[in-house]
């Protein structure tokens, strides 16, 4: 195969392989303003639900680098200070916020990591997550993050940027 025929072949593939995944709704939606970012966030979690995406913090850390010119971190903690956020109460989340649920300190059981989709209804927060209603996959429900972190002697904290 000569020179051209094998750009020609790469460019298709390339092609093909771009425009599968832009209907499939899943790509990098790339920089945005702070002011929207938030609302990129959820709009761009929904994207992936009924997928499977793994563990719940890594899906977050992938819909941030997706929204976000940058990473958000490995940390439970620092990695969203480093990021811009800061905590808030239960009562002031917002759409777009990040739920980090600790347990009593191992971090190897009952923690979880969930992007705020819906203000706080009561008890409940509509959340979208992974691992949660399914192993690997992504859902969208309502839970109460401060009951599920404390069943396992844990807390809840909620991040919001900005």
């Amino acid at each position: 195969m000569n020179t051209r025929a094998r750009k020609t072949t790469l460019r298709t593939l390339v092609t093909t392989f771009a425009v599968a995944a832009a209907t499939a709704g899943v790509v990098p939606i790339g920089a945005v303003s702070s002011a929207d970012a938030a609302s990129a966030m959820v709009t761009h979690a929904r994207n992936y639900i009924g997928t499977s995406q793994g563990q719940c913090k890594v899906f977050v850390q992938k819909i941030y680098a997706e929204v976000y010119p940058n990473t958000l971190g490995t940390g439970y903690f620092q990695a969203y200070i480093n990021a811009g956020y800061h905590q808030v109460s239960k009562a002031n989340v917002v759409p777009g916020d990040i739920i980090q649920e600790t347990d009593s300190g191992s971090h190897t059981t009952g923690i979880h990591t969930a992007i705020v989709s819906g203000d706080p209804a009561g008890a409940d927060i509509r959340v979208i997550d992974s691992n949660f209603v399914a192993p690997n996959k992504v859902g969208e429900h309502a839970y109460n993050p401060t009951t599920h972190a404390s069943s396992h002697g844990g807390v809840a904290y909620y991040w919001h940027k900005g």
